[in-house]
């Protein structure tokens, strides 16, 4: 009976089920989890500019118009896997196009109208913070960069300083609050929409009448910019 009650002992040992492996993830799918993200899109933009005074030797054009136009970018970024992808950073260049209308006016004694295009072309460097969703990825962020703003077709009467015209261009630090959406179409390609509140102070040299170096004239520009463009991931 011994013999027999050690022989079913061994079986049911033999027989017992190994236990299940637990599953390793392999090296391909742990660098597929871990890979950064690059991206490049293109866009196209309208602004919608303050009506901020321009100032002729710090001599205010108080009912100065500044209209808004559009204009187009590139956006070359990456989000880095080290943050989860969570944060990101691009650099984005693009310029929009504009008028400013001060129609002629009289006060204190002194008669004053502005008349010029206002086209600028601004490279940016960006911070992101979004959400990684898996279709739709909402984003906030703040960047700082160079605008050029040029004054084409100038054209300011002031009776105290006289007529200012050509052309003028100055280089301004400018920065901007953003925020937008992003929906990824394909696995490559996504498409987005974004709002920015981009700040940039120009001070511009000029001319006189007779072609010798005029008075400055300022602006303080302030814009509201919608755009919307595609994009590829890589």
């Amino acid at each position: 009976m011994l013999s027999c009650l050690l022989f079913e002992a061994h079986h049911a040992g033999a027989s017992a089920p190994e236990p299940a492996e637990t599953p390793s993830t392999s090296p391909e799918a742990t660098s597929q989890e871990a890979k950064h993200e690059f991206y490049v899109s293109v866009y196209v933009q309208g602004s919608r500019p303050l009506n901020r005074p321009v100032r002729l030797q710090e001599d205010p054009f108080t009912n100065t118009d500044v209209q808004g136009g559009l204009g187009g970018g590139l956006k070359v970024g990456f989000f880095p896997a080290v943050a989860g992808r969570f944060v990101g950073f691009d650099s984005d260049l693009c310029w929009l196009d504009g008028k400013v209308n001060a129609p002629v006016a009289t006060t204190g004694g002194v008669t004053r109208s502005a008349n010029f295009r206002l086209q600028s072309v601004n490279v940016m460097a960006n911070v992101l913070l979004r959400y990684p969703g898996e279709t739709i990825q909402p984003y906030i962020g703040i960047g700082a960069g160079l605008s050029g703003g040029f004054a084409r077709d100038l054209n300011l009467q002031h009776s105290t300083f006289g007529t200012v015209h050509e052309n003028a261009a100055d280089g301004a630090f400018a920065y901007q609050i953003l925020g937008g959406v992003r929906a990824n179409v394909t696995e490559r390609m996504f498409l987005f929409t974004e709002y920015k509140y981009f700040v940039a102070n120009y001070q511009w040299e000029s001319e006189i009448a007779n072609g010798a170096r005029g008075p400055s004239f300022t602006m303080n520009y302030r814009a509201h910019i919608l755009s919307g463009g595609i994009g590829f991931t890589f």
